[in-house]
């Protein structure tokens, strides 16, 4: 009996043995159904990908630098087109790529945990800024090789609104606000940012 049950294990290890070997050289499993998936880190960050019928990466669902969560899609040709998971510092980040793989719109988090949006052009450079900055809300446009050309927003006394323009080299041309006193003022600059006129409002 005893001899039976021995050869009877025995039997049933070598046709596990022998399942696992041929399970070893189908890589495709076909349809796999569960009602959970858990991915354990092994120092490296676990993550799950998908790949297309050229083996471009398409989907990124896992651990990123400094072992942040991240989730990211690509096209057919393996550009990035949609990264969705924790910035480096610490809040949340959703970016947006052309097909060129260059990233045209940023909505996240900064670095004193406000929340702002940017928008990049073709060539990656920055065209527009709205968010939270020193002394409140602001939106800034900028030039296509990124020079400051509109700045509206809360002064960074946090005194009041006020506008100002600047000319293609950067250079302040206008102004128009409140000031510290909580007056308000007009002023126009020449190419040179030396003032040219101005005017308050204050009686």
């Amino acid at each position: 009996m005893k001899k039976y049950t021995i050869g009877l294990i025995t039997g049933a290890l070598l046709a596990v043995s022998a399942m696992m070997c041929m399970g070893a050289q189908n890589k495709n499993l076909g349809d796999i159904t569960v009602n959970s998936i858990t991915v354990l880190d092994d120092g490296n960050g676990g993550f799950i990908t998908t790949y297309n019928a050229d083996g471009k990466e398409t989907v990124f669902l896992g651990t990123g630098e400094g072992g942040v969560g991240i989730l990211s899609t690509s096209n057919a040709d393996g550009k990035k087109t949609i990264s969705l998971g924790t910035n480096i510092e610490g809040g949340g980040a959703l970016s947006a790529y052309n097909v060129d793989g260059k990233e045209t719109a940023y909505l996240g988090t900064n670095i004193d945990r406000s929340g702002y949006v940017t928008t990049y052009n073709a060539n990656g450079n920055r065209n527009a800024y709205l968010g939270f900055g020193k002394g409140g809300g602001r939106l800034i446009t900028f030039e296509t090789d990124g020079k400051k050309t509109i700045y509206l927003g809360t002064n960074i006394e946090g005194s009041g609104g006020h506008l100002e323009t600047f000319n293609k080299h950067e250079v302040q041309t206008g102004y128009f606000g409140t000031i510290k006193n909580n007056d308000g003022v007009a002023a126009l600059f020449d190419r040179y940012g030396d003032e040219g006129w101005s005017a308050s409002g204050k009686q």
